[in-house]
This record gives C-alpha cells, structure tokens and sequence, in this order.
C-alpha cells in the first residue's frame, strides 16, 4: 500500500468518499514466505487467470497460535493537502493474528490512527469488465464498513446480511485507512470467547440508529447511510463514530449540519426530538430513473418511537417514512444537501401545548418557499406578517404540512403566524 495512490477518475466521480482504487494498479505486491502476524492478504491465483469459480490447491504449512500483544506498522502516505487527502491515499489491510475472535470496537478504541474497518465481502466473481490490471478484477462494490456506532453493508449485498456486527472472526481479513502513521496494536483484552463467525447479525445496545436505504430498482443498485445517535458522540466530526461514504454507483449519505462532509456512517449526540440531518445522493446512471428512499432498520427505544420525515428541497415534499417511501426521478449527478431528516417524538396524551411544541418551520433563513410540518395537529391556516405588524401573505391549508412561497417579499425578518386545530403558534423567521 505504499504505493498506493487514489485513482484520479473515481477521485473526480466521487470528490468526497474513500477510494479504494489505485492510479495505476500497482499497490498489491506478491508475496511468497510466511504470513507476517497481523498483516493481511489476498490469496489468489496469478494475475493472468481467468477462471472465476475454479478450484486451485494451495499448500499451508502449520505455525504457532498467536497469543500477547501483537504490533503491525502501518503506512500512512502524505499527498495532501488536507487531512482527509492523507487519509484516503492510506490503505492498510490487517488481520485478526488470534485463534479466536477479536472486538472491532476494542481495537478501534485502542488505536488512534483507525477511525472504522473495512472488510471485503466476496459478492461478485471477478470479471474482466471491471476496472483493473488484471485481466480479471474485483468489484470495490463488495465492500462493507463499520466503526464505533455499527456498519453498513456492501452496495453489492441486496439484503443486510454482509451488515459488520463489530466481531472480527478468526484470521479475517479487514482494511482500515490511517489516519495518522504509528503502529497498530492487537492484543488478548480484544479477544472474545463467542461470536467466531462470518455470519453477521445487527448488533443491540444503549443507542439509537437507523439505516436509509436507497435502490435504483431497474439496475439493482443501491446504497445504505446509517446515522447514529449516543452521548459518545457530538454533531461533529468525531473520530471513530463518522466515516465518510465509499465510492460506489449509488450513494446515500449524510452531512453534518453545515453541509460538509459525505458521511456513509454519522454519529450524532444523544438523541433528542426534533434533530435534523442534511443527506446527499449521488448516482453515476446516467439516464433519469426513479429512485426510492426506505427505511432498512430502525434501532433503539428513542428513535423507534419517533417519527421520521424525509423532506426533499428540491421539490419542497415532505414524507412519513416510518409509513411510506419516497421516490423521485434524477439523471446522473451529485446532489448535496438534496433532503433533510426530521425526527419527531408522538405527542403524549395529545395536549395542545406538545402539540404545537412538535411544529417545525424551516428552512430558517429562507430564500423563496418555507415549509411548515406540524406532526400532531393540523395546520388550518400560515399568516406572514412584516414587522410593522401588516399581513404579507396568507394561506389556507387544512394538512399537516405546508409550503408558503416567500420569493415575492423582501429581504427582512417576518413573523409566521401558524393556525392548527391545537392553537397558534408564531415563529420569527428571516427572508433572504
């Protein structure tokens, strides 16, 4: 990997993911001798074979279990300019060295210079149309990914079942991107006694998480963002919890509340209602297709008993998804900050005051329509007034979301004054 240089092409596709594609193909080196302790391998045939499915002996010789501390150099390439430049350009591919099964939570945590995992999941036969030097290659779709709050599976997988559930099996191979130079430490605190299989399953505890879904259906292609929520975390860039989206054809992802990054995995602070996340998507189809946004799998008490809507600002459509899924026709592109999460708790026993407590208007500045979503109650009619008290604008609704068109007014501050069936409420907003 010290060769290692990120392939300008899909560097150009897809400016803010992890690429996994090398320039010119030259950072895998054979290799012959004995296995080094903790480093990883690709066994295969030569690089001229082509016969995808065949059967081909190989000869292992019988070595010592590994036991105690284990170290692993790893390679940490500088091109620059910016952190996340360094960090794409290192590739790493380690090993569990155990006769047991490791805790990925307990090596990353051990580790400053790992941030998550990557493992290769075995989904697609090589073939000679995918990208590479040999004459057959592999598909950087076949790639899962996990890191402090849980893991997202392979483009390539149609179900969850390549899904990291945070145990690295016995002599599994994984890959990391290095943060930082310095030397990786394994040792007997991360072994575990249970668990030694590649079977994955989602893994439970004291956090809150859910997995968007998106599938281009007609080309089977699809993507999972997962977004998580602990008080390990903040809604920063926290090392360990938020991991950037991988390069694939389809991508779903979430920003921080900026809009910079493109995350596959973001981890939030606790979680709370009424949190918001910016997401992206990105499609490399170049005709225009539908696509459809579901919900995978919701975990954790908080979030389960919330609703979560996804509002797309293009089209300024507001959906229920914990009801239904949303779908929307784009060409090929990259579309940052295309839709908006919103998580809101049922009211409790209906009353009015959490009711109106519920109503979101947003976005707040606005430069022409702001939407209004109000939960639990109905809205029945929106009235925009200037700061001289008089009434700008006015519109009856009778649903629980609406949509005012405010290109028309000036650049000031306005009040929204928002009728339900539960009471009024008035919100300062600005208009750009």
């Amino acid at each position: 990997t010290a060769n290692f240089v990120p392939n300008p092409a899909v560097a150009a596709a897809f400016p803010g993911a992890e690429n996994f594609a090398d320039d010119n193909y030259d950072n895998w080196v054979p290799y012959s001798g004995g296995i080094n302790v903790g480093e990883g391998y690709i066994v295969r045939p030569q690089s001229g074979y082509g016969q995808p499915g065949g059967i081909f002996n190989y000869t292992y010789n019988q070595g010592t279990l590994n036991n105690g501390v284990v170290n692993f150099n790893v390679i940490y390439n500088t091109p620059g300019p910016l952190p996340a430049d360094n960090k794409n350009a290192s590739p790493n591919v380690l090993a569990n060295p155990y006769a047991s099964a490791m805790d990925a939570d307990a090596f990353i945590n051990a580790n400053s210079m790992v941030d998550e995992l990557y493992f290769w999941e075995h989904l697609t036969p090589p073939s000679s149309t995918l990208p590479g030097a040999g004459a057959m290659n592999f598909d950087m779709q076949d790639i899962s990914m996990y890191n402090l709050i849980g893991g997202t599976p392979a483009a390539n997988d149609p179900g969850t079942s390549t899904t990291p559930n945070g145990i690295i099996s016995t002599g599994q191979g994984f890959g990391i991107k290095a943060n930082a130079a310095g030397t990786a430490v394994f040792n007997n605190s991360m072994r575990l006694t249970s668990g030694n299989t590649t079977l994955r399953n989602p893994a439970s505890g004291e956090r809150d998480r859910i997995w968007l879904k998106v599938v281009q259906p007609q080309n089977e292609v699809q993507s999972i963002a997962l977004i998580g929520f602990t008080d390990e975390a903040t809604s920063g860039l926290d090392s360990g919890f938020d991991s950037r989206c991988l390069a694939t054809i389809v991508g779903l992802y979430s920003h921080l509340n900026d809009g910079s990054q493109q995350l596959g995995i973001q981890t939030r602070e606790a979680f709370e209602s009424g949190m918001r996340v910016p997401m992206g998507f990105s499609t490399q189809l170049t005709e225009a297709l539908p696509y459809k946004i579901s919900i995978e799998n919701i975990d954790g008490q908080n979030i389960a008993a919330s609703k979560v809507y996804l509002v797309d600002n293009e089209t300024q459509s507001v959906t229920d998804l914990t009801t239904d899924s949303y779908s929307f026709v784009v060409s090929e592109g990259t579309y940052h900050n295309r839709f908006l999460l919103i998580f809101e708790s049922p009211t409790i026993l209906g009353t009015s005051n959490q009711s109106l407590d519920q109503l979101v208007v947003f976005p707040n500045p606005t430069n022409d329509v702001l939407n209004i979503l109000s939960p639990n109650t109905m809205i029945e009619k929106v009235t925009v007034y200037d700061i001289q008290g008089r009434v700008v604008a006015t519109q009856a609704i009778g649903a629980n979301t609406a949509h005012v068109d405010l290109s028309q007014l000036k650049t000031a501050m306005y009040l929204v004054s928002v009728e339900t069936e539960a009471g009024t409420v008035t919100k300062r907003i600005v208009k750009q």
